[in-house]
């Protein structure tokens, strides 16, 4: 090049002693390029203003030709020269080749290094390192940064977070986080667009410059924001359509600062970033599932081989303590029980208590019984029906480690509980059986035999109550309501109980008792217990007969007889919930419900004339249940109907006449004094 350049310059008429130089990016140096002479070399900086500058250095020459921020070239002439315009813009020209070539190095050096960096970027599957990665990586491809900082959403706090920082104090950035469109990294988060600041008068445009004034006292003095650097570059970074990340370029002490080409080197770089990220996040996904599966099967092995060993609830309890980190309790809400035995409910609560709130909660996994969250419950279900419940009464938080070990527990436990109701429905058929068989056997021996595999012993006299579960269609929630009202039963009768079971949707109790004071404890407790139960539970509803007190095992099936007929009776009473004494129904006990079809005609063939008769309000029928309530008294009915008694004789004539009978007539008047009395009682 220097022969050429000596031909034009001769040319141009400069003949004193020159030297060409180049400066390169944004150092302060300058390299010469031809300098035949040793001249020194010249003192300048890059300043601002026209591409060609002449200057003067110590009585030498100095013209500047600036083709960009990171190229200039330096013509030094021994002597002060004047040199026209024209030849300038020609030497200007001229020397363009240099940077052409310059241009076309720094360019295959630019991709190059970002060919490596994103090798580099994308060689790691961890999300940490593919963070931290790509900063590093863009500070080597954008070398005007100082510093860069990584920004992600958190869904769980609504808020923009600092996750990598290169260049700077993380800790120290760490403590920020931004809304979004707050900043210049919300805004680019909300829009989707980087955004390039080279001038602080640029941060008048409202959508970079709002920052909240807490961010701004958190970050403290050492802290660099928009305000006080020289540029800035926001980019996002997508991930399949979705901005996953901004990317935060600072430039505060380099010379040069961040360009619109700085723009499109990010762009290509942060193209192939996004596919590191997405396979980072996906391997990261897999892997937290591959643990969490692994930790799953070893919780799952651990508390299936103590199930299989049958080493029981309170074993396994101690174990999933150890998994969870803190002590647990088991209530069994079908058998209203505690593991370990020696353990008690929490204060203020009772089984039923728990059960109604667990019921409430429907599929909640969780429930904290208190504001303080000591006191937290973890339902134990068989699909809807609630089996029981694990209790931790520290109530501290649980990791996912925990949380697995509960949820595996959870089902074990659930399993044992499921076939803890088959074995107790098996025991409950073998009863059954047993207790049938005593109310056909005949002999002596046999019957004797037969009260001691029940569990009968001797006692002053026997009764059977029967208590039936009506309205409940589901037969696990029903089969779970019987066990229930026997461990209540249990719970509050254990000292009458001989045998308890349950059949179908009905408990059969057989009670011993020292007398018929006795008795009526017992009913007392039974009635209570029923009444209570069935105001509690709005998903059945419950019914009871009880027969008369026996005193022989022989007699044991007739009370049970009794208890039937006590419970079928349909004119015993109406309200619900009610226990029906077989001793109480009187002579309804003759209508049962095997011929309630019968009983209805019989009132219908009485009543039905009377209403036609009227053909307005009942007034018949209500003379006729009048004159019998008044034990036949003609003047106490016609008080208590309010009516003249020759107003009643009327009356009765036209019933006698109506029904063609007679009250003079005994058969005539037993049978309309029985319709008035099912018809009351029904």
């Amino acid at each position: 090049m220097s022969l050429p350049i000596e031909t034009l310059l001769e040319r141009i008429g400069i003949t004193s002693p020159y030297s060409i130089w180049i400066a390169k990016d944004e150092l302060q140096q300058v390299y010469a390029l031809t300098n035949v002479t040793g001249m020194a070399p010249p003192i300048t900086t890059r300043r601002p203003g026209k591409p060609v500058q002449v200057l003067r250095d110590e009585g030498r020459s100095v013209i500047q030709f600036t083709y960009s921020q990171e190229y200039r070239v330096i013509l030094l002439i021994e002597k002060s020269q004047v040199i026209a315009d024209t030849d300038l813009a020609i030497l200007f020209d001229f020397l363009h080749k240099g940077y052409s070539e310059y241009a076309d190095e720094t360019g295959r050096a630019k991709l190059a290094r970002i060919v490596d960096s994103i090798s580099y970027t994308t060689a790691s599957l961890d999300l940490e390192d593919v963070f931290s990665n790509i900063l590093t990586h863009t500070l080597d491809v954008i070398t005007n940064a100082d510093y860069g900082t990584l920004w992600l959403f958190d869904e769980d706090r609504g808020k923009i977070v600092c996750k990598a920082s290169e260049g700077y104090c993380f800790e120290e950035i760490q403590q920020m986080e931004f809304e979004l469109g707050e900043g210049p990294v919300g805004h680019a988060f909300e829009v989707g667009n980087p955004v390039l600041i080279t001038d602080s008068s640029d941060l008048d445009y409202d959508k970079v410059k709002r920052i909240s004034l807490e961010n701004r006292q958190r970050w403290g003095r050492r802290v660099e924001d928009s305000t006080n650097v020289r540029s800035v570059i926001a980019y996002p970074i997508g991930v399949d359509d979705r901005i996953e990340c901004v990317m935060y370029l600072g430039q505060i002490n380099s010379e040069q600062v961040l360009t619109e080409r700085d723009l499109w080197l990010l762009q290509i770089f942060t193209t192939q970033v996004g596919i590191a990220i997405r396979n980072a996040k996906q391997f990261a996904n897999i892997r937290e599932l591959n643990d969490t599966l692994l930790q799953r099967d070893a919780i799952h092995a651990t508390l299936s081989d103590l199930s299989v060993r049958n080493l029981g609830t309170e074993k396994m309890l101690e174990e999933l303590g150890k998994m969870v980190g803190q002590p647990l309790v088991f209530a069994d809400l079908l058998m209203n029980e505690m593991t370990p035995a020696s353990s008690t409910l929490p204060a203020g609560l009772s089984f039923g208590t728990l059960l109604g709130i667990i019921q409430q909660e429907e599929l909640t996994k969780r429930i904290e019984m208190n504001p303080s969250g000591d006191v937290v419950l973890y339902p134990i279900r068989s699909g809807s029906v609630v089996l029981g419940c694990l209790i931790a009464i520290q109530g501290k938080s649980v990791t996912r480690l925990g949380e697995l070990a509960l949820e595996q527990g959870s089902a074990v436990l659930a399993l044992e509980r499921v076939q803890k109701q088959n074995v107790l429905a098996f025991y409950y058929k073998n009863q059954r059986e047993l207790f049938d068989e005593l109310l056909h056997a005949k002999d002596t021996d046999e019957l004797q035999e037969k009260a001691e595999a029940l569990g009968i012993h001797d006692k002053e006299g026997f009764a059977v109550a029967i208590i039936q579960v009506m309205g409940c269609s589901d037969p696990q929630e029903l089969e779970a309501h019987i066990f229930r009202l026997i461990a209540k039963l249990r719970s509050s009768s254990s000292t009458h109980i001989q045998t308890v079971f349950g059949w179908q949707n009905k408990v059969i109790v057989l009670v011993g008792v020292d007398g018929p004071a006795e008795l009526v404890i017992f009913e007392r407790k039974l009635e209570g217990l029923m009444n209570l139960d069935s105001e509690n539970e709005a998903t059945y509803i419950l019914h009871g007969g009880i027969g008369s007190l026996v005193n022989m095992y022989s007699q044991i099936e007739r009370t049970y007889r009794e208890a039937e007929i006590a419970l079928t009776n349909p004119i015993a009473g109406t309200r619900n919930y009610q226990l029906v004494r077989y001793t109480d129904i009187g002579i309804s006990r003759l209508f049962t419900s095997r011929n309630t079809e019968e009983v209805s005609k019989f009132l219908t063939d009485i009543f039905g004339p009377l209403h036609e008769a009227d053909r307005s309000d009942g007034t018949l029928e209500e003379t006729l249940l009048a004159y019998f309530n008044c034990n036949r008294s003609a003047g106490e009915a016609a008080n208590l109907l309010h009516v003249h008694i020759n107003t009643l004789y009327q009356r009765l004539k036209k019933i006698e006449e109506t029904l063609d009978l007679s009250l003079k007539q005994a058969d005539d008047a037993l049978q309309l004094q029985l319709a008035c009395y099912l018809r009351q009682r029904a």
